[in-house]
């Protein structure tokens, strides 16, 4: 089962001191020589996929995050899963993030981008396991192919089960390779981390009751709700702290204010 991104409640305000400092540490800033050359060399895989990298990575999703949702596990909740984040290399050998589509044929929704996974099953031993699960029965990548960085922080977004996201790398992925549960999944498809962390590529829905949250718009993919939320709280992780950019600051927008 896959879970849908939804329109999670969050507080604007928050939100927006979490997209500026995203924006401030992701975006690019020109050097008096106007060469970009430094900041990438921090987003080559050699130092992304590090062991170093992956610590200190791990180490930060770990910690609450800045924005107003509930992060913690509480015994009133009723259902849990688990989403994987899974790291590989395009064919340009460029850092990418796997994604899946919803399938057409599922009832709620339909072909909305979201990350592998589901709820957690009475089998499941753990989070890392319904992940790993979950993603070979959906797109069909054995779970020996997938060497596990760890987990984060428990997620609690409104209306939904408890979410917790699972990251892991893939090394010589193919993506033909992959046999997608098409009941469930319309396509898999990679986007590189230097393409969502374009200063062109952050925005953010905002809605009626004043609530926001982050999305990315690469091409024609938008991965926003909950996979927007969550993508945008690992990239403020697995970015390097070296790699400072001060450039694009997301716009304010006035919470809508509905005339009765």
């Amino acid at each position: 089962m896959l879970i849908a991104n939804i329109s999670c409640g969050l507080s604007f305000i928050m939100l927006r001191r979490q997209l500026t400092l995203l924006a401030g540490r992701c975006t690019r800033i020109s050097s008096q020589q106007g060469d970009h050359s430094n900041d990438d060399n921090f987003l080559r895989s050699e130092i992304l996929l590090s062991r170093e990298n992956q610590q200190r990575s791990m180490e930060c999703m770990k910690k609450p995050s800045p924005i107003g949702m509930k992060l913690r596990q509480t015994l009133s909740e009723k259902s849990f899963a688990a989403v994987l984040i899974c790291l590989c290399l395009n064919e340009r050998n460029e850092t990418s993030i796997l994604y899946t589509r919803r399938s057409g044929r599922l009832t709620r929704h339909i072909r909305q981008i979201s990350f592998p996974g589901g709820i957690k099953d009475p089998g499941d031993v753990d989070f890392i396991d319904c992940a790993l699960r979950e993603t070979e029965e959906e797109i069909g990548l054995p779970r020996n192919r997938i060497n596990v960085w760890g987990s984060g922080t428990l997620i609690t977004p409104p209306h939904t089960a408890a979410i917790m996201p699972v990251v892991a790398t893939v090394h010589n992925l193919i993506l033909k390779e992959l046999k997608l549960n098409e009941d469930e999944v319309e396509e898999v498809f990679l986007i590189p981390v230097k393409d969502l962390i374009h200063p062109k590529t952050l925005k953010h829905t905002q809605f009626k009751s004043g609530w926001s949250t982050p999305n990315f718009v690469v091409g024609h993919y938008k991965i926003w709700g909950i996979t927007g939320f969550i993508t945008n709280t690992f990239l403020q992780c697995l970015i390097p702290i070296d790699l400072k950019r001060l450039k694009h600051h997301i716009k304010y927008v006035r919470p809508f204010k509905h005339k009765h």
